[in-house]
């Protein structure tokens, strides 16, 4: 069950980064974003099998870098680069909220990982983890604003602030319950999963990607 588990989030992983490398290919978004993604995987894979991650005594966290390098160059991407702009504008409004979806997966992973006594119960379903909720109503809400548009707007405007949020409770906690220095919730087992292979891609590719696909979505909806 631990090897289908992994296995599951790793299939996660590549097909989410293929979609992402092919859709960024359709307005040559600079080539170096794919071959920066592959890099990025490649290298933080590398270093979380090698326990470079797994130094909770550490402060700043070695994890912290994980999450934020990928955030700011994206977020940087989505700002600055004119590629990036044309390919949201030829994006349909629709679709980085359906990629959203990714996320009800994502939390049936980490039950199946709490079952096994890899996670704590605080970062599922079952705790304080309601992320799950996204991804289910990510896919009604891009459906009925943008396709049926029987919804303003601005209920995918609210929808991806309160999702943020939501994400940003999932972090926090993690982060509050790994055995670091400022740990405040005393999980059985701590949340250490996160620094290890392959799930280093949680707070190294698809934190960021929920995060930068809401700014996605908001950078679209305002010009739209």
């Amino acid at each position: 069950m631990e090897k289908l588990t992994d296995f599951l989030f790793i299939a996660q992983v590549m097909i989410l980064a293929a979609i992402l490398i092919r859709w960024s290919a359709r307005r040559r978004v600079p080539g170096v974003a794919g071959l920066g993604l592959i890099g990025w995987l490649a290298v933080t894979g590398s270093l979380a099998i090698k326990g470079f991650f797994e130094d909770w005594s550490r402060l700043p966290p070695r994890l912290l870098p994980a999450l934020l390098v990928p955030l700011i160059g994206g977020l940087l991407l989505l700002t600055y680069s004119r590629q990036t702009r044309a390919l949201l504008a030829a994006t349909p409004l629709q679709w980085p909220i359906y990629l959203q979806s990714f996320r009800i997966l994502m939390e049936i992973i980490l039950w199946l990982l709490f079952v096994q006594h890899r996670a704590p119960a605080i970062m599922t379903f079952e705790g304080r983890n309601v992320d799950i909720l996204v991804g289910l109503t990510a896919i009604p809400v891009a459906y009925f604003c943008f396709v049926r548009k029987a919804w303003p707007r601005q209920v995918a405007l609210w929808w991806n602030a309160i999702s943020v949020l939501v994400l940003l409770n999932v972090v926090v906690h993690a982060q509050l319950s790994t055995p670091s220095p400022f740990r405040v919730f005393l999980t059985d087992p701590p949340v250490t999963f996160i620094g290890g292979w392959p799930y280093i891609w949680l707070p190294g590719f698809l934190v960021p990607l929920a995060w930068l696909l809401h700014a996605a979505s908001i950078i679209q909806i305002r010009r739209a």
